[in-house]
């Protein structure tokens, strides 16, 4: 399975609904706080030249927002 990392901020509640399904789903992932690491949010905005949070990156894929549709069809 490909690596899963999450960039997320503590107030976004899209952030929270996409754990909570990543652990339903029994979905390892490395979770990214931009709010705390600044090396973490220049690297999610120089991999998708946005601020928004949730980010997921499957393997070399991008998914923007809360996409359980899209991480599962990746994830195959």
């Amino acid at each position: 399975m490909a690596e899963v990392t999450v960039y997320t901020t503590p107030t976004c509640p899209w952030c929270n609904r996409l754990k909570d399904f990543l652990q339903e789903e029994g979905i390892a992932y490395n979770e990214v706080n931009v709010a705390e690491d600044p090396e973490g949010a220049k690297r999610m905005v120089k991999l998708t030249s946005q601020r928004s949070v949730p980010v997921t990156i499957i393997g070399e894929q991008i998914v923007i927002g809360y996409n359980p549709e899209g991480i599962k069809e990746l994830l195959g």
